[in-house]
């Protein structure tokens, strides 16, 4: 993934939690054991949403990257 600014920001802070991250286009799915965090940007600098999955069952919704970001905390 070739983004900058808080994409990328998002990324690097995610790898260094243990999450591994597959980006393409628009999203970027983020994998740690069997929880998956599904993000959809408008650009490189503001998420529409985020989905949380556990087990693949949905979790939760969040439009807030404050959020994503204590998810990746957990």
């Amino acid at each position: 993934m070739t983004g900058t600014g808080e994409r990328q920001n998002l990324v690097q802070f995610g790898e260094e939690q243990g999450w591994r991250c597959h980006g393409h286009e628009r999203a970027d799915v983020y994998l740690r054991g069997t929880v998956r965090i599904r993000v959809i940007w408008q650009g490189d600098e503001q998420i529409s949403g985020a989905s949380l999955f556990h087990d693949e069952m949905y979790e939760s919704y969040t439009r807030d990257l404050a959020i994503v970001r204590a998810w990746f905390k957990r």
